[in-house]
């Protein structure tokens, strides 16, 4: 309803009022959600809320991915006359009063830079570059989940090798990781899976035919903590979540040189942690998002491909979910990196 068209009806209801004695003079209309209603004179924003019930909606503050890190941190606002006012605000003849809810705002982002030397890489790696320069680590201010990675090479620094890593989280399962192994020994191609460890004294089996594969196996815990963000954890935890899925690798006969944080979740402590383990953390550069449940395989392929370069490391899934979309999109990936002609390799400590 436009601004005329509430003066208009409320003049109208005022001297319809006035000629027939319906209303008593000491009630005044105000329009609210576009009907033209009665209160008494002097009544507030605040007390019109509560006799009308309007609660307008809050927003959440949501990390990069999208769940929701803070409900309700944004309030919703009642406006008068299309102005934020107090609770206290007494209400005038033909006042409107509108709700509008609050918004939904990610995190802000926060940037880290890694140095890499020549001939070794960074830590935490998030490419497989061994020349000179900075690794440039995006994520969550907050929740500190790994949002992008990208090299910066050193003026006059060689180019980097033209390979891929592919990598596959949060296995072992028993249905879609012999699966995903199949199709990695059909197209002759070894990639890196990263095992959590109860996972891992579940499913040992999974783990050996990883490795008769000629996969390599990395830790990525043993409980895949993600709240708090894993780098967050006190010092005490994290050494017991890197310490214990480092042991059930032992079990099957793998001491593990390579540790992936929970949702990239990585920090200088973090990667302090990990060489006093003896491993070192391992990020990534492409992330397609083949956990969400939303995504068909098509969907997976393209992601990839359009963000695959030389010295990439992918990240994928071989667990945490159904992985169908995972498992149908493999192939085209693989074609379409050594159509770009990439070679695929393992990560190597």
């Amino acid at each position: 309803m436009t601004r005329h068209a509430v003066i208009g009806a409320t003049a109208a209801l005022a001297l319809l009022g006035a000629g027939c004695g319906h209303r008593s003079s000491s009630q005044i209309p105000i329009v609210v959600g576009g009907s033209v209603e009665h209160v008494a004179a002097g009544t507030t924003l605040g007390r019109a809320a509560d006799i009308f019930h309007l609660r307008p909606g809050s927003g959440d503050l949501l990390d990069v991915q999208g769940g929701v890190l803070r409900a309700g941190a944004f309030p919703g606002r009642l406006l008068i006359n299309g102005r934020r006012q107090a609770e206290s605000t007494r209400l005038r003849g033909g006042d409107e009063i509108r709700l509008v809810g609050g918004r939904d705002r990610k995190e802000s982002l926060h940037r880290r830079y890694s140095p890499v030397k020549r001939g070794m890489p960074g830590n935490p790696q998030g490419t497989l570059a061994r020349t000179p320069g900075v690794e440039v680590i995006v994520e969550g201010a907050i929740s500190h989940q790994l949002v992008s990675t990208h090299f910066r090479p050193s003026a006059g620094a060689p180019k980097i090798e033209r390979a891929v890593a592919l990598t596959f989280d949060d296995g072992p399962s028993p249905q879609d990781t012999p699966r995903i192994v199949s199709i990695l020994r059909r197209l002759h191609v070894r990639a890196t899976f990263f095992v959590i460890g109860y996972l891992v004294d579940w499913f040992p089996e999974v783990v050996a035919r990883e490795r008769a594969a000629g996969m390599a196996i990395g830790n990525h815990t043993y409980n895949h903590p993600e709240v708090p963000p894993f780098n967050q954890l006190p010092r005490r935890l994290l050494e017991d979540e890197i310490e214990l899925g480092a042991e059930s690798l032992a079990r099957v006969g793998i001491t593990p040189r390579l540790l992936r944080p929970p949702a990239g979740s990585s920090s200088p402590e973090v990667v302090r942690a990990a060489q006093a383990a003896g491993q070192r953390v391992v990020l990534w550069s492409v992330d397609p998002s083949d956990w969400r449940s939303d995504l068909t395989a098509a969907e997976v392929k393209r992601r990839v491909l359009s963000a695959v370069r030389p010295g990439s490391i992918v990240l994928l899934h071989d667990g945490g979910g159904n992985r169908s979309a995972t498992i149908a999109a493999l192939p085209g990936i693989i074609k379409g990196i050594r159509h770009r002609h990439l070679r695929l390799v393992p990560l190597t400590p």
